[in-house]
């Protein structure tokens, strides 16, 4: 705990104009609201036209013949609700452009979120009206006897859980897939690092097949893989950053891999800033790096293990409105050397629904065309149906869909950083 003499700034605004102003009557400020992100309280829903409405100087109106457009989004940390005001306005004499956060105690009723939320309402505003009613705008500089400031206490660590299953059972037939993974962050302003581990498998049951001459073959299948990564990012300015990644596996012995390690450094421009409040992000990369590759079966080019420089180069793109995000990323990789041997073009549309504070669910699906080693067809064993069930990833085209539960604590910094996520 610390305690100084500081200074505080408070613009206030008349709630009527001044007797000198009904002499002549003058235009209220028209304003304009545009919520984009609503959060956990009624701030942009009820409060802000709440504050309108009270103040003769101000008018509700459209956005065409607004003379102030305020975009209002919410950021939902631990038990606080981050409100970005920002200010567009068309008034002579005023800046075109104000932003501001507040944040408001989601536990808290509503006349005291009221109360956090209208000072930043009226500061946001003081210069608009200014330019129009100068009379009507009071500024006040007051020194407080005393004051205890605590900082409070944050960290830019967050852990996240994320699930997905899937099954379906007949007395026949039976078939269950699932999958967990566990996610470790910092995160700051500047840079970003994370660490995560997951496994995924499953298993299907049914009757056998009978030959002709009497052997049997079995259908049942069962397949797992464990995978381990680690990546991160560094911004160099608000549009560009730097970064890399390493990515490793391990599958099943019917898998294509036995084990796969691929890493990579990267080059990022990215149109919005890394903190953007309204999570927008338009964004190009360039990825270089190396992989290593021992396959379970040895492919057409009579290799079981493979190792070459590769490289892609990727867009991605989001847009978020109130607690769900639309994205598409689009990614070209492919062998450095020798591109025409292996190399994928892949289209990813996803949807983000955030649940609560903790909970989202991920939805989406992926197109990839593709050309890489077949396996050697000398090498497969006709009668090994789950070996000849696990060879579609030699198709040139496909297409894979997802639904997945993401369980998460973030960090408590309020930092935003959405740089280099797409390798």
């Amino acid at each position: 705990m610390r305690t100084g003499v500081v200074v505080v700034f408070s613009v206030g605004l008349l709630l009527g104009l001044t007797r000198a102003s009904f002499a002549e009557p003058a235009a209220p400020l028209r304003i304009s609201l545009k919520c984009e992100q609503y959060g956990r309280t009624k701030a942009c829903s009820a409060f802000l036209d709440g504050f309108i409405e009270a103040n003769k100087l101000f008018l509700r109106a459209p956005r065409a013949s607004a003379d102030v457009v305020v975009y209002v989004s919410a950021q939902e940390i631990a038990l606080v609700d981050r409100v970005h005001l920002r200010f567009v306005g068309t008034v002579p004499g005023a800046p075109p452009v104000i932003e501001l956060d507040v944040d408001i105690d989601t536990r808290a009723d509503d006349d005291t979120q009221r109360a956090q939320l209208e000072p930043a309402f009226h500061r946001g505003l003081a210069l608009y009206v200014a330019a129009r009613h100068p009379g009507a705008v009071k500024i006040e500089l007051t020194v407080p006897e005393g004051i205890a400031v605590v900082k409070p206490s944050t960290t830019p660590y967050g852990i996240a859980l994320q699930l997905s299953g899937s099954g379906n059972y007949t007395e026949n037939y039976q078939s269950y897939n699932g999958g967990v993974g566990i996610e470790v962050s910092r995160l700051t302003q500047k840079d970003r690092i994370e660490a995560s581990v997951g496994a995924n498998g499953g298993v299907s049951k049914a009757p056998p097949l009978m030959l002709e001459d009497g052997t049997t073959i079995s259908l049942d299948t069962a397949r797992w893989a464990i995978n381990g990564e680690l990546e991160g990012a560094w911004l160099y300015n608000h549009c560009w950053s730097i970064g890399g990644a390493l990515n490793t596996s391990r599958q099943d012995d019917k898998a294509q891999f036995r084990h796969k390690t691929q890493v990579m450094a990267a080059i990022e421009w990215d149109r919005f800033r890394a903190d953007d409040p309204r999570g927008n992000r338009l964004a190009v990369h360039y990825a270089a790096g190396y992989v290593a590759e021992r396959y379970n079966l040895r492919n057409e080019l009579g290799e079981t293990f493979a190792h070459f420089p590769s490289h892609q180069l990727g867009a991605s793109g989001s847009v978020r409105k109130d607690k769900v995000s639309f994205g598409l990323s689009l990614v070209v990789a492919g062998e450095m050397i020798h591109p025409t041997r292996r190399h994928v073009l892949s289209a990813s549309p996803y949807v983000e629904w955030q649940i609560g504070g903790h909970v989202d669910i991920n939805f989406g699906f992926s197109v990839a065309k593709r050309e890489i080693p077949g396996p050697d067809e000398s090498a497969i064993d006709p009668s090994d149906f789950e070996q000849l069930s696990r060879l579609s990833y030699a198709d040139p085209l496909q297409m894979n869909g997802f639904l997945n539960v993401r369980i998460h604590w973030d960090r408590t910094n309020g930092a935003r950083n959405d740089r280099l996520t797409d390798l």
